[in-house]
């Protein structure tokens, strides 16, 4: 059981990116559509950073599973959410709660993410190191 508990800030950050955000992006919820008409990202209109985004939230959500994938995915997750911080504060949303929640998740996982090769996930700086327990 203890081996399944570390996924549980997989599964939350995923979940948050998923379901809060990705999937009204990309099947243009009203609330989604009217937040990036207003944001006009890089001037490219509503459709454009709707898609940019939920695509990106999308990705994250499923890189977060994937060893090879995870740090990118986190690393991914967090730029996202760092631009949903700032736009909240912006458009003057309300308090930025899932994004600050999911960021914080994303550097997390990141710090906990051991080298890829490693076989008890230790790393010493950019070398892999197997450590006897």
């Amino acid at each position: 059981m203890k081996k399944y508990l570390k996924f549980i800030p997989h599964i939350a950050f995923a979940a948050i990116l998923l379901f809060m955000g990705a999937i009204g992006k990309l099947t243009g919820h009203e609330n989604a559509v009217a937040m990036f008409t207003e944001i006009n990202l890089f001037g490219q209109g509503e459709a454009f950073g709707r898609y940019l985004v939920g695509l990106g939230q999308l990705a994250a959500a499923i890189g977060i599973f994937f060893k090879p994938t995870r740090k990118l995915a986190a690393v991914l997750g967090i730029a996202i959410m760092l631009g949903a911080v700032y736009f909240h504060y912006v458009l003057e949303l309300g308090a930025p709660v899932l994004p600050i929640v999911t960021a914080a998740l994303g550097l997390w996982i990141l710090g906990t993410t051991g080298c890829a090769g490693c076989k008890r996930q230790m790393c010493a700086g950019k070398t892999c190191e197997v450590t006897e327990e």
